[in-house]
């Protein structure tokens, strides 16, 4: 599980995320019945990552493994034959998500093919900067339900940039505490006799939204907003009830038109509990 986190601001792109995974699978009962349940928590997990040489990121969520693999060395080893930036002089973010697709879905679909009742939830966002680009671009796509990726934060409608915070994977805390509501309250609300479409204009109209700005936001804060909503659903996590499904060190990345940098990052070493 995981918490993902990009902000689009006028200078840059930010990309945080933390770096719990669980590993989910079949064990066995004292009685012999076969479960699916969690198997392993590991903290070290790589859920930001730099695509080759580009100034292009990708973060990950959902599941952590497909098979034996964990989502980090799939997207090394897609990248390992991918041309460099040099060699690719009109080279697009959209190009190289497509790309990235079309390689996890191969291996995807043999994991979890279209037959079975439930596949797990595995999703994408690539961001950053394609050939002569000033703004970033940001593409998200969601196994196995998506059929094509989805621009996040398309112009607005004069023509200019869209920029503010998207969030993915585990993100009651960050609804609650930014939008003012989560779904499941809401659908509570209605099961309980609230006006169905008062509550859907209340949502809609955005009456408990916090008034957070972007525009003109330096590169900085946004790194420091980035880090502030990890942290936000780490804590909830850490303190609520149920496992940590979100927590570890939180990685971050900036990019803009000419470089990938790690404002960031978590360090291999010997770690003693």
């Amino acid at each position: 599980m995981t918490i993902c986190i990009a902000v689009r601001v006028a200078e840059g792109l930010v990309l945080a995320a933390d770096s719990a995974v669980v590993l989910q699978g079949q064990a066995k009962t004292p009685d012999g019945t076969i479960v699916e349940t969690i198997i392993q928590n590991f903290s070290f997990a790589n859920k930001v990552t730099h695509f080759k040489d580009y100034p292009v990121g990708v973060l990950n969520w959902g599941i952590g493994s497909i098979k034996a693999r964990s989502i980090q060395s799939l997207i090394m080893e897609f990248e390992y034959t991918y041309p460099q930036k040099g060699k690719s002089r009109a080279y697009t973010v959209r190009k190289i998500a497509e790309d990235l697709v079309t390689f996890i879905r191969k291996r995807y679909d043999e994991a979890y093919p279209a037959t079975l009742p439930m596949r797990p939830g595995l999703g994408f966002l690539v961001g950053g900067y394609s050939d002569k680009g000033f703004f970033a671009d940001e593409f998200v796509y969601q196994f196995p339900k998506s059929t094509e990726w989805r621009t996040v934060r398309p112009d607005l409608p004069d023509g200019s940039p869209s920029f503010g915070v998207n969030w993915y994977g585990m993100t009651d805390a960050l609804q609650r505490l930014v939008l003012g509501y989560d779904r499941n309250a809401m659908a509570e609300l209605v099961k309980r006799g609230a006006d169905l479409a008062m509550v859907q204009k209340w949502i809609k109209d955005n009456v408990a939204q916090l008034p957070l700005v972007f525009d003109g936001m330096p590169l900085q804060d946004a790194i420091d907003f980035a880090e502030y909503a990890v942290q936000v659903v780490i804590g909830r996590f850490r303190f609520g009830l149920g496992p940590p499904l979100c927590g570890g060190d939180v990685d971050i990345a900036v990019v803009t038109p000419d470089a990938f940098r790690w404002a960031k990052r978590k360090q291999w070493g010997i770690h003693h509990e």
